[in-house]
């Protein structure tokens, strides 16, 4: 059976992975540490964990700026990618960088908020880690875990690109 593998990189991203059959292999939040005060994704344990699949494509959200965003954040959010790439490279994974637009547009989400991103994974892969820790918001709407839910979706869009 052939794993995909899906990452939102970030901070508060996910990782996930699935079989070519949409199951559910593993999914869980990006693991991140504590440098000089600040969070940075902690690329040594994203390695360690990553190690244990066998993983035949992976698919990482290509990202850049975002409107608004301060050279600060703008630096920890590559740093983040960066990170996620050089893992990936040095565990000689096959990857795809595919914007949100694809993986959003080429699976009918686009203008879909996370919560309704999150209910659609929830939906497809049925992983508790989307929902939890997460309480119910002020509207009754539940809040998410939304870097998991888009790494899942983001491997779902992946399966289309195994050869």
């Amino acid at each position: 059976m052939r794993h995909v593998l899906g990452i939102d990189p970030g901070i508060s991203g996910g990782i996930a992975v699935i079989d070519e059959r949409f199951n559910l292999v593993d999914c869980f939040r990006m693991p991140v540490v504590e440098i000089e005060g600040k969070k940075k994704v902690d690329a040594g344990s994203l390695f360690k964990r990553l190690s244990e699949f066998s993983i035949d494509l992976a698919v990482l959200e290509k990202v850049g700026t975002r409107p608004g965003e301060g050279v600060v954040g703008a630096f920890s959010f590559g740093d983040s990618y960066g990170c996620a790439r050089a893992v990936l490279e040095c565990l000689g994974i096959h990857y795809r960088l595919e914007r949100p637009q694809a993986w959003r547009g080429g699976q009918s989400l686009t203008g879909l908020s996370k919560e309704q991103i999150g209910e659609i994974a929830f939906e497809v892969f049925r992983a508790d880690e989307i929902y939890r820790g997460k309480r119910l918001k002020k509207d009754g709407t539940r809040g998410c875990n939304d870097g998991i839910s888009d790494a899942l979706m983001i491997a779902k869009f992946g399966i289309r690109f195994l050869e």
